[in-house]
């Protein structure tokens, strides 16, 4: 599963996120001086695969916007967010939304700053399922973790806590780590601090 709203990877708001995306990683990579060939190795992905993502064709996952995030060495929220307005408002359910590759994990980009200490705020649902394991970002990076509903299981593979709605947990993000919902509906905030 990839960029999309609910799945539906042809609804206008996929269409445009997929747009900008393209737009985004094709303007990054060309004022990097860097070939196809160089990010796609530096992401770990096909040349085909980021020439398909750079002609909007492509339905990229979180995890190989991750891995292009990092080849490219810019923060993850940078390839989903359109410019920003003065004043921004994001509604319920609005903001760019990017899936899991097992659907079992759906984030929404809230809002980012683009100070020397970036952030960004994800809404997040997650399904019950063998969980999402996320590969380390980029050095220096944490994630905070609020539950709103439901329970769930985060943080370092080695050292996964579970909680519940209102509980926070804060944890390296340039570690290996895991998202996973123990009930059904769960929902959280997550905010990703970098460095």
């Amino acid at each position: 599963m990839g960029v999309g709203s609910g799945g539906d990877t042809s609804s206008p708001e996929a269409g445009e996120l997929r747009r900008r995306i393209a737009r985004t990683v094709r303007d990054l990579r060309t004022r990097s001086g860097r070939s196809l060939a160089e990010v796609a190795g530096a992401a770990g992905i096909g040349k085909s695969t980021l020439h398909a993502i750079e002609a909007g064709e492509a339905n990229p996952g979180i995890e190989t916007l991750w891995a292009l995030a990092r080849a490219l060495e810019v923060p993850f929220g940078s390839l989903l967010e359109p410019p920003a307005p003065a004043v921004r408002v994001v509604r319920a359910g609005e903001g760019p939304r990017v899936d899991s590759e097992g659907d079992d994990l759906h984030a929404r980009l809230l809002a980012t700053t683009a100070h020397a200490a970036r952030t960004e705020v994800y809404a997040v649902s997650l399904e019950p399922g063998p969980g999402r394991d996320a590969e380390p970002h980029t050095a220096g990076i944490t994630e905070h973790v609020l539950v709103i509903r439901g329970r769930v299981r985060v943080g370092p593979v080695d050292t996964l806590v579970e909680l519940g709605p209102g509980d926070l947990a804060s944890f390296p993000g340039d570690v290996a780590h895991r998202y996973q919902a123990l009930e059904p509906g769960s929902e959280a905030v997550l905010l990703i601090e970098y460095a």
